[in-house]
C-alpha cells in the first residue's frame, strides 16, 4: 500500500492503466524540463530555463479589465528581483506568503519589458533539478506524480529483482534496474537519465525477443501431425497461366523443405506485397499435402476473402470445400485429402483429423486463441501469410519464433499504380476525369470512406452512406453500389458478384475491402479522408487495384491542411514498395499504431522505439550473450515483475 493513495486516487490512477505498484513505478515520464541550472537573478538571461532562490517580496491577486485572473509576485535575492506570474490560480494566496524563502523554476522571458517567469514551478520537488513531465489525468498532475514517486521510490523498488545477469550488466556497462528506475523518475543529471532510458528500453525489447525465442524452442520440440513425402508438382505449375517469379520459386523451395521435414512442423511467415502472388505458393503446398492424401485448412479472415480463395483453388485443384457460418460442411464425410477453405467457423469444429497443412491468411485478423486452435504436441505445418509490410525491426523483435520468407518482386505484367494527392480545389476535376474514364474504358472504381455513418465528434470525416447519396448525383449516368460491414453477408456477396460481372461501375465502400479483394477490371481507387488511415493501410487499399495488366490509379482526398499529413500522403505518391512505406510509417507514427495493423496483443512499448535499429541490434546481441554464457538461464525471468495493489482497498 502506498501512503496517500486511497480509493478515490486509485480510481483516478486506473484511468491511466495504473492498478498496481509496478504499474505506478513503470508509469514513465514522456518528457523532462531541465531546471538544474541554479542562478542568481542578476546573472539570468531571457529564453533560459533556470532555478532561482530568494525571498517573496510582493504577491497580489489581480483581476484584469478583460475579466482574467492572474497572480503576480516578486522574488528577490542579493543581486536583484524577478517577476513571477501565474494565471487562474487564486489559491496561491494561501500557499505563497510575503517574506517566505522560496525556490522557483521556469523559462525566463520578457513581459512588459521585465524579466519574468510565467507559470513557474515552485518547491523542493519541482525546482533545482531535471523534473519529469508525466502522462496525466484529471486530478493527477505531474506535480503529484513527482512528489509521490520521489517520496515512495524506495518502497516501490524494494521487491524489484534485476532480470539481467550481473555479468551482462557489468560487461555492457548498463545501469542496474533499480538505479535505472530511480533515475528515470528523478534524474541526477542528463548522462544518468540517458543511461536509464537505454537500460529500460533494452529491457522492453529483450522481454519480447526472449518470448519469441522461447516460443521457437517450444515449437522445435513438436512433431508434425502428418509426415509428407515428396511428390511432383509440375502438373499444377503447368496449369498456371503465368510463370512463377524468381522470388516465388525461392519461397516455394523454403516451404517445400519445411513441409517435407519429419522432425519438426513448419512455422513460417510469408510476407509479400499486395498482388505479389502469395496465394499461389499456398496452393502449391495444399497440392503437395493433397497428393499425400492429407488435409489442408486455409483460414481466411472474412467470408468475402474465403470465397475468393475458394474460387481460385477450385480452378486448379480437386476436393476443395468451403466452410463458413452460413455454409455448413460435414467434416467427417470429407475425403482424406480435402482442402478446406474456411472462415473462423472451422475453429469451433471438433476432432479434425489428418491435418497436414494449415494456412492462415492475414493472421492479425484472428484472436490469439483462434490462431492456436490446432496447436498441440503434434501441430500441422503452419504457414502464416500477410500483405501487411512488416518493418525489419519489428520482424527481428517480435517474430523471432517464426521463419520468415519474403516475396519482394511483383509479377512482370503488373504496372506501378499512379498515385495522386488531390487538393480540395481539384475535386470536381477528379470526378469529371473518373466519369469520362469509366465510360470510355468500361473499367471500374472503388471509392473508400473511413466510416459507415457520419460521426458526431468527427463530422468532417467522410462516411460511406452519406457519400453514396452525394456520389449518385455526381455520377448520374453510372451504376453505383454501397458495401460495408453492417450489410448482411448474402447481400454483400451479391453486390461483389455484380461488381465482378461489371454490372456496377463504382463501388462505394468502407475499408472492408482492404484485404485480398481481387477484381482486375477495377483500375481506380479514390480514398476519402485519407489522413484517417496509416500509410500501410493506404498501401493495402491501393493494392485493391492494379491487379491486372491495365494502368491503375489511386487518388487520395484529405481535408487536412497539416503539413505533416501532406508530407505523409505525398510519400505514398512517390513509393510503391510496401517495405519502404512501412519503415516510413513506423518512423513518423510510432510503433503503437503499427502494431494494430500487424498483430493484436503486442505489449505497449513505453521507451523503446522500433525505428531505432541500433537498439534492436544491441538487444539481440545482449540476448544471444545471455543464452551463450548461461544456457540454463531462465529466460522467463526477463518477463516477470511483482504485481502488488496500490491500496488495500483497491
Amino acid at each position: 500500500m502506498i501512503p496517500g493513495i486511497g480509493p478515490k486516487t486509485a480510481e483516478k490512477l486506473q484511468k491511466l492503466g495504473i492498478n498496481t505498484k509496478k504499474d505506478l513505478l513503470f508509469h514513465f515520464p514522456h518528457r523532462y524540463l531541465d531546471f538544474s541550472n541554479i542562478q542568481k537573478i542578476a546573472h539570468i538571461s531571457t529564453n533560459s530555463s533556470v532555478t532561482v532562490k530568494g525571498k517573496i517580496t510582493f504577491f497580489q491577486n489581480i483581476y484584469t479589465k478583460s475579466h482574467k485572473n492572474l497572480q503576480k509576485a516578486t522574488i528577490t535575492d542579493d543581486t536583484g528581483s524577478l517577476t513571477l506570474i501565474w494565471f487562474n490560480q487564486p489559491y496561491l494566496v494561501n500557499i505563497i506568503k510575503i517574506g517566505q524563502q522560496l525556490a522557483v523554476a521556469g523559462n525566463v522571458s520578457l513581459f512588459q519589458n521585465k524579466a519574468t517567469i510565467i507559470s513557474p514551478e515552485y518547491g523542493y520537488y519541482h525546482t533545482g533539478k531535471i523534473i519529469a513531465i508525466y502522462p496525466e489525468t484529471k486530478g493527477l498532475t505531474s506535480k503529484w506524480f513527482r512528489k509521490t514517486l520521489q517520496n515512495n521510490i524506495s518502497l516501490l523498488i524494494k521487491d524489484i529483482k534485476d532480470p539481467l545477469p550481473s555479468k551482462i550488466i557489468s560487461k555492457y556497462n548498463l545501469l542496474p534496474l533499480t538505479k535505472a528506475l530511480q533515475e528515470i523518475h528523478s534524474p541526477t543529471n542528463t548522462n544518468l537519465l540517458n543511461q536509464s532510458r537505454l537500460r529500460l528500453a533494452l529491457d522492453e525489447i529483450i522481454s519480447l525477443q526472449s518470448l519469441a525465442y522461447l516460443q521457437k524452442q517450444q515449437w522445435l520440440n513438436y512433431q508434425p501431425q502428418v509426415i509428407l513425402k515428396n511428390k511432383p508438382i509440375q502438373p499444377i505449375i503447368k496449369k498456371l497461366p503465368f510463370s512463377l517469379t524468381k522470388d516465388q520459386k525461392k519461397v516455394w523451395q523454403d516451404i517445400k523443405t519445411d513441409l517435407l521435414s519429419n522432425t519438426k512442423p513448419m512455422n513460417r511467415l510469408l510476407q509479400g506485397d499486395v498482388g505479389s502472388g502469395k496465394t499461389i505458393i499456398a496452393l502449391l503446398g495444399a497440392y503437395l499435402a493433397s497428393q499425400n492424401q492429407a488435409k489442408t485448412i486455409f483460414l481466411a479472415p472474412t467470408e468475402i476473402l474465403a470465397h475468393q480463395h475458394y474460387n481460385t483453388f477450385k480452378k486448379y485443384l480437386k476436393n476443395v470445400f468451403f466452410l463458413s457460418n452460413q455454409s455448413k460442411l460435414n467434416l467427417s464425410k470429407l475425403p482424406s485429402n480435402a482442402i478446406i477453405i474456411s472462415t473462423h467457423a472451422i475453429i469451433y469444429q471438433k476432432n479434425i483429423q489428418n491435418i497436414a497443412f494449415l494456412i492462415i491468411d492475414e493472421q492479425h485478423k484472428f484472436g490469439v486463441k483462434q490462431r492456436s486452435f490446432l496447436n498441440s504436441t503434434n501441430p500441422p505445418h503452419t504457414l502464416t501469410m500477410t500483405a501487411t509490410p512488416i518493418p525489419r525491426t519489428i520482424s527481428l523483435t517480435f517474430l523471432g519464433n517464426l521463419d520468415l520468407s519474403v516475396i519482394d518482386s511483383m509479377p512482370k505484367h503488373r504496372l506501378p499504380i499512379k498515385t495522386f494527392v488531390v487538393p480540395n480545389t481539384k475535386k470536381a476535376d477528379c470526378h469529371q476525369w473518373l466519369d469520362t474514364h469509366i465510360k470510355k474504358t468500361k473499367q471500374q472504381a472503388f471509392i473508400v470512406c473511413p466510416f459507415i455513418e457520419i460521426s458526431e465528434t468527427l463530422n468532417t470525416v467522410k462516411s460511406a452512406k452519406n457519400e453514396f447519396e452525394k456520389l449518385k448525383k455526381i455520377f448520374p449516368d453510372l451504376k453505383l453500389a454501397l458495401i460495408h460491414g453492417k450489410i448482411k453477408s448474402k447481400d454483400r456477396e451479391k453486390i461483389l458478384k455484380d461488381f465482378q460481372a461489371n454490372k456496377i461501375n463504382i463501388l462505394v465502400t468502407t475499408p472492408i475491402i482492404e484485404v485480398g479483394i481481387d477484381f482486375p477490371n477495377c483500375t481506380t481507387i479514390v480514398i476519402l479522408s485519407a489522413d484517417r488511415f496509416g500509410l500501410a493501410q493506404l498501401h493495402q487499399l491501393r493494392g485493391r487495384v492494379g491487379r491486372g495488366d491495365k494502368q491503375s490509379f489511386c487518388y487520395l482526398f484529405s481535408e487536412s491542411e497539416n503539413e505533416k499529413v501532406k508530407k505523409r500522403l505525398e510519400f505514398l505518391t512517390q513509393h510503391n514498395s510496401g517495405q519502404k512505406i512501412a519503415e516510413f510509417d513506423l518512423k513518423i507514427r510510432g510503433p503503437g499504431e503499427i502494431f494494430s495493423t500487424i498483430q493484436h496483443g503486442f505489449p505497449s512499448l513505453k521507451l523503446a522505439n522500433l525505428s531505432n535499429t541500433k537498439l534492436i541490434e544491441f538487444s539481440q546481441k545482449v540476448l544471444k550473450d545471455i543464452i551463450k554464457t548461461n544456457p540454463k538461464f531462465d529466460l522467463q525471468l526477463l518477463n516477470k515483475h511483482p504485481q502488488e495493489k496500490l491500496t488495500s482497498n483497491n
